[in-house]
């Protein structure tokens, strides 16, 4: 099986990043009610390790996002990171706006 595509041969370019561990808001398609089991942080690789083997398997497009990514103290210097890996041409950030100052305004 081709792992760059999905079951009806579309080409997986793009991937979404959850970036809070543990999610601060719970939503239902992506929190059992049982909740999930914390895995050790040596146990798993970095942002910046994951980004880079997706850019070379093909994806293009990273979404960051994860409950509310805003509430990652180092989100700038992690971003910052990501948006120097050869092979990326596009990162966005996915937020909910929950914790947005009231003072910004709408564009």
């Amino acid at each position: 099986m081709d792992f760059t595509k999905d079951k009806y041969g579309r080409i997986i370019d793009c991937m979404r990043i959850s970036i809070t561990d543990p999610c601060n808001l719970r939503c239902v398609y992506c929190m059992p009610p049982e909740g999930i089991r914390p895995i050790e942080n040596r146990s798993i690789l970095s942002y910046e390790e994951m980004v880079r083997i997706l850019a070379s398997l093909g994806v293009t497009k990273i979404r960051i996002t994860g409950g509310e990514p805003l509430i990652r103290r180092d989100l700038l210097s992690l971003i910052e990171s990501m948006s120097h890996i050869e092979g990326l041409p596009k990162l966005s950030l996915i937020f909910l706006n929950l914790l947005c100052p009231d003072s910004l305004e709408d564009p």
